[in-house]
């Protein structure tokens, strides 16, 4: 009985497995108690060894064969693999420093530049959004803490005291026009009703 290949590595077996894979999922393969299972195994095993051994030995006589031309075309086709898969890096990382730069100018701390280029570079909008939204709560937050700076504080009503409300309607509409002026934010709380 001839033992298939596919039936012996199970679950494992893919359609064009390579020598490497097929010896790799025979290592995994719990071997059957039966004998004549046994000898058909060790002769599959032998079989992909010596194909292995083969293939091994063409290549080698392949680049024996190679005229010194076609050697010197490989290596500069590796060559010039390696050279634009280098300029396709400095590429990237011109982009990325480029954006960096761009974002640190728009006021941008550098940590989230740096990330944010990134996300750039790399197409990631999800994260773009996400480090803007980021940016511009910051940016709120000091814009209002610098208007909380800059606000004066209300005048003191008569004799140093706060202004009330009763004393506010007292005013005349002169006065009350010179609180509008000089601090909005007072005039607007006295006008409106508790």
């Amino acid at each position: 009985m001839a033992l298939k290949l596919k039936d012996l590595l199970g679950d494992a077996y893919k359609d064009g497995m390579t020598a490497a894979e097929i010896e790799a999922a025979l290592a995994s393969v719990d071997l059957p108690e039966n004998e004549a299972q046994k000898k058909e195994i060790e002769r599959l095993t032998q079989a992909l060894s010596k194909s292995n051994a083969e293939a091994a030995e063409n290549k080698r006589k392949l680049r024996e064969k190679q005229t010194e031309e076609e050697q010197a075309k490989e290596a500069q086709e590796q060559e010039l693999t390696s050279l634009r898969e280098q300029v396709a890096n400095l590429e990237k990382e011109k982009l990325l420093n480029g954006n960096k730069l761009q974002l640190v100018a728009l006021g941008y701390d550098d940590a989230l530049a740096s990330e944010t280029a990134q996300a750039m570079v790399d197409g990631d909008t999800a994260k773009i959004f996400a480090n803007q939204k980021k940016f511009l709560e910051k940016q709120r937050s000091q814009i209002k803490d610098e208007l909380m700076r800059k606000t004066p504080t209300p005048p003191p009503g008569p004799n140093g005291e706060t202004l009330t409300r009763e004393q506010y309607r007292a005013m005349s509409l002169a006065d009350k026009q010179k609180l509008a002026n000089e601090n909005p934010t007072l005039y607007k709380k006295m006008n409106t009703e508790e």
